[in-house]
């Protein structure tokens, strides 16, 4: 009797073990497993946060401001006055304020698909497009910057840099400067054999008229002026030069006694197509006594022209390289 119970002891002793055993390998391949899941977890997030890094670039704007934007930008919205720079460039805008392409033939077939969010821009029609990028020209409205930037990031722009600037901010931005750098190099390039075929005498002189209502301007070396005012093309008239350009100015408004001081050996006359006023001014000017005593009027280098062509945008100079020559007769 006393042997059976140690036999049964001992035979419970070691079910007892093998079942301590048992649990103590549970337990562990249960820690194993748990430390696999975590893991596969970690490397999950790790692999997100490293295509979310991929998809979002940080970019500094004009105003000093760092932006997370979208890497690459599928749904543009482009509030300003140049945005034939942008559709030179191929990038994909979904909106815009299309006033300022409006009654400009160069435009003409280019907007297509476009949506006008009004001008300077409906927050709830831009909403409605969800842009994943806002390029806002507006750039002094903090107020209207915020705004923006509640619906998408926003980069505050200024169109009123020359092209040149503007053709590489916009390479910075979407991540094409090297297109952009092609860009300027292309249209230096046939602008060149544009006023070389031209054949500008060393020192020719140039000056744009603007017509506006009863209001007669003179441009500096922006709009149409930074197209005659190239390094192949119209020398600047020294009153421009001291009165427009390096006061800062887009343009100036002038009276009919200061015409001859500002007067080059060519005259570009624009004139607003939709406004019977200006057309009226316009008359006036071209039919009074001091403007027929201007050189370039006895010349007969006088040309007159639409308003729309007072840009600098891609577009527009794109197309000046062959309507310029046509002003000119010398096509």
């Amino acid at each position: 009797m006393k042997k059976l119970l140690e036999k049964r002891i001992i035979l419970w002793a070691g079910v007892l073990s093998l079942l301590l055993i048992l649990s103590a390998c549970s337990s562990s391949n249960g820690n194993v497993s748990d430390e696999k899941v975590e893991d596969s977890q970690e490397t999950v997030q790790s692999d997100e946060s490293k295509e979310e890094s991929a998809t979002t670039v940080q970019y500094t704007t004009i105003t000093g401001e760092q932006v997370e934007i979208p890497a690459d930008p599928k749904r543009v919205v482009y509030l300003g006055p140049t945005l034939g720079d942008f559709l030179v460039m191929d990038i994909p805008i979904v909106g815009s304020n299309l006033l300022h392409a409006t009654n400009r033939s160069y435009y003409e077939g280019k907007t297509a698909g476009i949506v006008d969010v009004g001008n300077p821009g409906d927050l709830e029609a831009i909403l409605a497009l969800k842009p994943d990028l806002i390029i806002n020209s507006y750039h002094k409205d903090a107020e209207r910057n915020e705004a923006l930037s509640k619906i998408a990031p926003t980069i505050p722009f200024n169109p009123s840099l020359p092209y040149i600037e503007r053709v590489k901010e916009i390479g910075n931005i979407f991540d094409q400067q090297e297109e952009a750098d092609q860009w300027i190099a292309k249209f230096e390039t046939q602008s060149k054999e544009m006023f070389d075929k031209l054949q500008l005498a060393e020192g020719e002189t140039a000056t744009v008229f603007i017509q506006e209502g009863k209001a007669l301007y003179v441009m500096g070396n922006r709009s149409l002026g930074a197209f005659i005012y190239q390094e192949n093309g119209f020398t600047i008239p020294p009153a421009i030069k001291q009165h427009v350009i390096d006061e800062g100015q887009t343009f100036v408004a002038i009276s009919e006694e200061l015409i001859p001081e500002y007067a080059g050996d060519h005259l570009f006359v624009l004139i607003l197509a939709n406004d019977e006023e200006s057309k009226k001014g316009a008359d006036q000017l071209l039919q009074s006594p001091i403007w027929e005593t201007l050189p370039a009027v006895q010349k007969g280098n006088v040309y007159v022209t639409s308003a729309e062509w007072n840009a600098d945008n891609l577009l527009a100079m794109e197309q000046l390289l062959k309507e310029l020559p046509q002003w000119m007769n010398k096509q």
